[in-house]
């Protein structure tokens, strides 16, 4: 049976692995320093993925998929999330 999990990237210019196999469901901000990621997990081996988080006007290189976009509290940053293809 499927679930919904969360996991937490750092926001620190640095890739972060993560097992799962399913959909991701969606992005959000609650601590400016975090992005956090909910995604749907079946039963079974995972692969790992890997995801990093980018600041609006931050250089992107090539072969990125992007995931989903973030306000921290208080409005002032604004996150992006990104995986490697």
């Amino acid at each position: 049976m499927a679930a919904v999990y969360r996991y937490e990237i750092p926001v620190d210019d640095r890739w972060h692995p993560l097992q799962f196999d399913g959909p991701i469901l969606h992005v959000a901000c609650r601590n400016m320093h975090v992005v956090e990621v909910w995604v749907m997990n079946a039963p079974g081996p995972k692969p790992t993925r890997s995801f990093r988080v980018y600041g609006t006007g931050h250089s992107l290189p090539p072969d990125l998929e992007y995931v989903g976009t973030a306000l921290a509290p208080g409005d002032q940053l604004v996150w992006h999330l990104f995986e490697t293809a």
